[in-house]
C-alpha cells in the first residue's frame, strides 16, 4: 500500500470501516510512515473532540425506528447517489443510525423553539451523561439553599416535595443566557427534574410548555424568577411537579 492510498483510508480505519485485509495492509504502512502516523493523530484528536463537545440527545423508540427504517430502504432502492461509496454493511452500522439520529433530533430540537429552552434542554442532557448531575448532595433544602450562598448574586428558593413523591437531591451552578443560574435536582422514580432559576431582571420568560423527542420543558415567571423545568417524565408528573414548586414559591 502506497503513501496515498493509505492517507485516504485513515478516516475509514479510524471509524471500524475498514475489511481485515485492507486493516492490515494499512498497519503494516502506518509502521514505517510518520507522516501518516501524524495524520492519523490529528485525526483521532479531532474526532475525540467532536465526540466531547457535541451535545447529545435522547431519541425516542419510535424515532429510531423510523430512521433504521428509512436506513433499510435507502440501502435497497437507492445503491447510487448519496450512499454510493459506503458499504451496505456500514449502512445497517450503529454508526450509521448514530449519526442519523444526532442530526435528526439536534435539528429538530432547534426548529422553533427559544434558544434558552434548547439551551436548558442541552445542559439537562449533558447534566446526565456527563455524570455532574449535581455540586452538592443532599435531600436536605437547608443544606442545599445556603451552599448556593457566595456563589450567585441572589438566593434561589429550594423546595422539598419528599412527601409528594419528588425529593429533592441536590443542586450544582450551571449557565443559561450567558450568565450562572442555579440548577436545583429533584427525582421522581428513575427520572431526574432539572429546575433552574434566575431573576427575570425585567426579562421574564413565557409560561409555556414544550415537547420534542421525548423531552418535556415547561417554562414561567413568579415573584421576579424566571423558572425552567426540564425532564423526560410524561407531560402529567411533570406539570404536578410544577404546580407543587409554584405554590410553595
Amino acid at each position: 500500500m502506497n503513501h496515498d492510498e493509505a492517507s485516504r483510508l485513515l478516516g475509514a480505519y479510524l471509524d471500524g470501516e475498514l475489511d481485515l485485509s485492507a486493516s492490515v495492509k494499512l498497519e503494516e504502512h502506518l509502521a514505517g510512515c510518520e507522516s501518516c502516523q501524524r495524520q492519523l493523530a490529528e485525526q483521532q484528536e479531532l474526532l475525540e473532540v467532536v465526540r466531547s463537545e457535541t451535545p447529545r440527545f435522547v431519541a425516542s423508540p419510535f424515532l429510531k425506528t423510523r430512521i433504521r427504517a428509512a436506513l433499510r430502504e435507502e440501502a435497497r432502492s437507492a445503491p447510487g447517489g448519496f450512499w454510493k461509496g459506503f458499504s451496505r454493511a456500514w449502512l445497517y452500522s450503529g454508526a450509521a443510525a448514530a449519526v442519523a439520529l444526532i442530526l435528526a433530533v439536534t435539528f429538530s430540537w432547534r426548529q422553533g423553539l427559544p434558544d434558552f429552552v434548547q439551551e436548558a434542554v442541552a445542559n439537562h442532557v449533558r447534566s446526565l451523561q456527563a455524570s455532574h448531575l449535581m455540586d452538592v448532595a443532599s435531600t436536605d433544602q437547608h443544606t442545599v439553599k445556603p451552599w448556593f450562598a457566595g456563589k450567585l448574586d441572589y438566593s434561589p428558593q429550594v423546595v422539598d416535595l419528599a412527601t409528594s413523591g419528588y425529593p429533592l437531591i441536590g443542586g450544582r451552578l450551571d449557565v443559561l443566557q450567558q450568565r450562572t443560574v442555579a440548577a436545583i435536582i429533584y427525582q421522581r422514580r428513575k427520572h431526574y427534574i432539572n429546575l433552574f432559576i434566575w431573576p427575570s431582571g425585567g426579562n421574564s420568560v413565557p409560561a409555556h410548555f414544550y415537547s420534542q423527542n421525548g423531552y418535556h420543558v415547561l417554562t414561567w415567571t413568579k415573584s421576579g424568577m424566571n423558572y425552567v423545568a426540564v425532564s423526560e417524565l410524561n407531560e402529567k408528573e411533570l406539570r404536578d411537579f410544577v404546580k407543587m414548586i409554584q405554590d410553595q414559591t
